[in-house]
Order: structure tokens, then C-alpha cells, then sequence
């Protein structure tokens, strides 16, 4: 047998990928590529096709595609059509490139989570380096709708840092490590340095998916008696950083009262163009609409930009050729492909709770109702780094179970 391992190839693939989430989007594509090749590696084809067809969790990751190219069926506008499918190719492929793989050891998984945490830890610096030569700056731009310069879109960036305290506590919370205990005060430094970070940035979506972990921290500390003072703890320092960030961080300050002009506007639809929460709002209503108008089929993926305009241009003309899509990725998926699509896409999501009984498992569970909760504000997986996130992260999650069961 060759001395590179598959284990090898999957450990350097998903550093690949993880280093393009932040600093190389042509990076993204090739950790993909690699992954797959690493499924190739090792093994007879014939029984990764059998083995990936008999797993319901998989290929219901998979269906999300297929589900977004059916609508093309009913689309007239086929160039917009298959600009939006490339961006769900992830969704073909990499599920069935992670089936076939041959389980991952504990260390492997574990020094995939440290890469992660490690990568965005090089964000959050490259970030707090530039807030810190400028403070007045800005905090004063917060009062603008506009924020801390991030690596990548700080929506998308500020879910990653959900994500890698997520796997800080996680490894804290199962005592594990790479080389030496102590590794875990290390990890509880950096978790903390991410929460008050992700104050300071003030971005929502990021603050909804790291309190929704809060929520998961203290629900299965609760019952568990191993680790239920550290997740006291972890749940009383968050309510005191939430207390103390809403009364004292300028920049979360300046976010609120940005954020309470901005709704006023919009009910009164008077100069909303440059306002992100007007936005929001009317590509969701529009979104709804198309809902309501196309209930069972939708009107297809390709025409969702055109039909989503259509509705601007006549209700809220200021947001109109903005290029907006309803910015919920439930509300989305109910105008692309109906009500029968939308229950598919929560079906599809869904079933990998129950891959190996992973609704038991303290990450799988944090990670998945984190993206369910950006999912009710964001159309999270309608952009590449979004897309590679979402199906990345549960993946990893899945192959995570399967380490665990191999012990």
C-alpha cells in the first residue's frame, strides 16, 4: 500500500478548502477537487456507488441540487439558470466524494477542526489589525449601515466564527487535543476572543448563529453531569457579554440605532435604496409574494432574479435592479420551486440528523441548527463561499460521527 494515506489526502484537501474560505476562492474549487480525488484513492468504485445509494443522508444532501435543477424545467431564463446551478455543483459531488472515503481516526478530525479554528483566527486578526489603526473610524461607521472590514463578505465570515467556537467547545467538552491537555486552554482562549469579536463586529446573522449555540451549550450540558459547570459557565459569560456589548461596545450601538432608522424607512419606502435592512425586507416580501402567486411549483430558479425585480419595480421602485433574491433561504426555495420544493429542501436538510444517530452528538446537533437559524435571515447557500460552507461543515460533521462510532 502506498505510504500517503487516504487520511493524508482528506487532512490536506480540507486545509486546502478551508484556507480558500478566507483567502482563496480559486482555492475552494481545488480542495473540492482534491476531496474528490481522495474518494478515488482507496477502494473499488462499484461499492462506493453502492454504499452511497444505500446512505438516505448523503444523497439527501445531494437532492438539494437536484431539486434547484428541476426548476429549470419551468425557467424560461436559461443563462441565469445555469449561473445559479454552478454555484450548487458542491451539492453533487461532495457528498458522495465524503460517502466514499474510508472513516477518518479521532486525530485526523480533530486536526481538521484545529485547521479551521486556526484559519479563522488569522481572519479575526487581519480584522481587529485594521480596527485597531483606526477606532473612531470605525465605530463611526456603524451609525452608516457599514462595518469592520472582514476577509470575505462579513455575513458569511461571522458564521465561520460561530462555527470555529463550536468546535473549540466541542474538543474542550470531549477533553480532546492534538498533543498535550493544556491545548484546551489555549482553545478556551480563543473561543472567548471569538465571542467578543464577533460583538465588536456586530453583524446579526453572525450573533443569531453563535447565541442558537448558546442555546445547544446549555440544553446538553444541562443534561449531561461531565460537563454541566463548564457549560454554565460558558452560558453565564455569554449572557454577560451580551448584556454588556448592548450597553457599552459603540460599534453594536451604532448597529441598533442604524438598524431601527433603517425599518423606519422602509415602512415609510422613502430613500431605502442604500439600506441593507430595506433590503432585506423587500426581497422577502417580494419572495413571499411569488410564493403566494406560484404556490405549487414556483417560478423557477432562473427566473427568480427577473420575477423578484418585478415585484421591486412595482412596490418598492427604489430597490428595483439590484439584483436581489429573497433573503430567506426558506422563503427562497417556496418562490424557486413551491411548496412541494420547500418541504423537500426541509426534508433534505433534515435527514442527516439521523445519520448514525447524530442528533445525539453535541456539534452535529450545534452546527446544524446554527445554519437553520441563517437560513431564517440569509439565503445562506446562494453564494460559493455560503454554498461551500453549509455542505463543508456537515460533512465534516457527518465524517465526525463516523469517527466516533469507530471508537
Amino acid at each position: 500500500m502506498s505510504t500517503i494515506k487516504s487520511k493524508h489526502l482528506f487532512l490536506f484537501s480540507c486545509a486546502v478548502l478551508i484556507f480558500g474560505l478566507l483567502w482563496s476562492r480559486f482555492m475552494i474549487s481545488l480542495g473540492m477537487i482534491f476531496l474528490l480525488f481522495t474518494a478515488f484513492y482507496e477502494g473499488d468504485i462499484k461499492e462506493m456507488f453502492v454504499h452511497f445509494f444505500k446512505n438516505k443522508a448523503y444523497l439527501a444532501l445531494t437532492g438539494i441540487f437536484f431539486l434547484f435543477l428541476a426548476t429549470g424545467l419551468w425557467t424560461d431564463n436559461q443563462e441565469y439558470f445555469i449561473q445559479r446551478m454552478t454555484l450548487k455543483l458542491p451539492f453533487f459531488f461532495l457528498p458522495f466524494a465524503f460517502s466514499a472515503m474510508p472513516k477518518m481516526d479521532r486525530r485526523t478530525i480533530i486536526s481538521v477542526f484545529y485547521i479551521f479554528i486556526a484559519v479563522c483566527l488569522t481572519g479575526v486578526l487581519w480584522s481587529m489589525g485594521l480596527f485597531l489603526t483606526d477606532l473612531n473610524h470605525y465605530i463611526d461607521i456603524y451609525s452608516k449601515g457599514q462595518i469592520l472590514p472582514t476577509p470575505v463578505h462579513h455575513i458569511r465570515f461571522s458564521i465561520m466564527i460561530a462555527i470555529a467556537i463550536a468546535m473549540a467547545v466541542y474538543l474542550i467538552f470531549k477533553n480532546e487535543y492534538l498533543v498535550y491537555k493544556k491545548e484546551r486552554y489555549i482553545l478556551i482562549g480563543i473561543a472567548l476572543f471569538f465571542a467578543l469579536y464577533l460583538h465588536l463586529l456586530a453583524v446579526r446573522s453572525g450573533l443569531m448563529t453563535f447565541y442558537v449555540f448558546i442555546l445547544c451549550t446549555l440544553f446538553f450540558t444541562l443534561k449531561s453531569k461531565v460537563n454541566k459547570k463548564m457549560g454554565l459557565a460558558i452560558s453565564a459569560f455569554a449572557i454577560v457579554v451580551v448584556t454588556f456589548s448592548f450597553l457599552f461596545v459603540p460599534t453594536v450601538k451604532n448597529k441598533v440605532g442604524y438598524m431601527r432608522y433603517s425599518l423606519r424607512q422602509f415602512a415609510k419606502n422613502e430613500n431605502i435604496r442604500d439600506l441593507s435592512d430595506s433590503r432585506r425586507l423587500g426581497s422577502i416580501f417580494a419572495g413571499i409574494d411569488l410564493g403566494k402567486k406560484n404556490p405549487l411549483l414556483g417560478v423557477g430558479y432562473g427566473d427568480l432574479k427577473d420575477e423578484t425585480n418585478a415585484y421591486l419595480k412595482k412596490h418598492y421602485p427604489d430597490l428595483q435592479d439590484l439584483d436581489l433574491l429573497p433573503h430567506n433561504q426558506y422563503i427562497l426555495v417556496l418562490a424557486t420551486a413551491g411548496v412541494i420544493g420547500m418541504l423537500l429542501f426541509i426534508l433534505f436538510t433534515t435527514l442527516p440528523f439521523f445519520y448514525q444517530m447524530a442528533y445525539k452528538d453535541f456539534f452535529f446537533v450545534s452546527i446544524q441548527l446554527m445554519f437553520i437559524s441563517s437560513f431564517i435571515v440569509e439565503h445562506t447557500i446562494e453564494a460559493q463561499i455560503g454554498t461551500a460552507i453549509y455542505i463543508f461543515i456537515v460533512l465534516l460533521a457527518m465524517k465526525n460521527i463516523e469517527s466516533l462510532n469507530l471508537e
